[in-house]
């Protein structure tokens, strides 16, 4: 074969590897927009799949207390509070635990610095009425506790080796403090600010903590902007989305107004569903 032979067929094979260099392009290199689309999404899928994961650390830890507290004679016997001090020696991010009987009446709780809530009833207000009630695994709304802290109730029942409900196991968190530590990081990292919301308006989490515990809909400053009010509505809606609203740029600066992009996802647990929403600006 002579050099005249070769020269199509090297000409052929370079014109091929450039054809699928070209198509390959796309997944090598991925064009600016995509790439911030997947790496919103990411974060999303991220910090949702955190979150989940806590939350379901701190309902095992009441779902294992409630085990081993079914072949107590009573919620109020000595048995209890060892194993409620054991919890919470082992606990990442719980504040407390306790537990109450069938009517409602805290028998024992963790830590010492709670203690003078034994023998409160609290079958007669929320979150207590629910729990007694639907006698299940149960996610209660966020509250603002008697200390100032917004907090969230875990609770599990305890039921007797014959089926009979005795009570339920208690667990006291504060979402700010978890949810703050994966959430910190990206929002340092990508320069966005996250917020974690319920879907009545209830704000979870923020990076401006004069912002957690209040409510986007009825508190100052969220009603002042109509673009954020829509927005809110959207997202309180839907479990996942996109959308635009008009803020002021920072806690600092409250005078300069921004045009801030939003996207969000939903984390579930125990029937409850929490909106974490990735803000970034323009």
């Amino acid at each position: 074969m002579n050099r005249h032979e070769i020269l199509p067929i090297s000409i052929l094979l370079l014109i091929a590897a450039i054809a699928c260099i070209l198509l390959a392009a796309p997944y090598f290199f991925p064009t600016e927009q995509g790439k911030e689309e997947n790496t919103s999404m990411s974060d999303l899928e991220y910090m949702n799949s955190n979150i989940e994961t806590v939350l379901t650390s701190i309902g095992d830890s009441a779902e294992n207390a409630a085990q081993a507290l079914s072949s107590a004679d009573l919620m109020s016997t000595p048995e209890v509070q060892p194993v409620l001090n054991d919890l919470l020696s082992g606990s990442e991010y719980a504040l407390s635990y306790a537990t109450i009987d069938q009517n409602g009446t805290i028998t024992a709780v963790a830590p010492d610095t709670y203690s003078n809530s034994v023998g409160i009833n609290i079958g007669g207000s929320e979150p207590g009425k629910t729990i007694i009630k639907k006698r299940e695994p149960f996610l209660s709304d966020a509250f603002t506790a008697e200390e100032g802290f917004t907090g969230i109730e875990i609770a599990w029942p305890v039921y007797s080796e014959d089926g009979e409900y005795k009570g339920s196991v208690l667990v006291m968190a504060e979402p700010s403090i978890f949810v703050g530590k994966i959430v910190n990081p990206v929002e340092e990292e990508k320069g966005i600010t996250v917020t974690i919301m319920q879907p009545d308006g209830f704000i979870l989490y923020d990076q401006d903590a004069a912002q957690i515990g209040k409510n986007l809909f009825n508190d100052i400053p969220f009603t002042n902007y109509r673009s954020l009010q829509a927005l809110g509505k959207d997202i309180s809606a839907n479990t996942a989305g996109t959308g635009e609203y008009t803020f002021y740029k920072s806690p600092t600066d409250t005078t300069d107004l921004v045009k801030k992009h939003a996207e969000w996802d939903t984390v579930s647990y125990l029937n409850k569903e929490w909106r974490i929403i990735l803000f970034s600006g323009w």
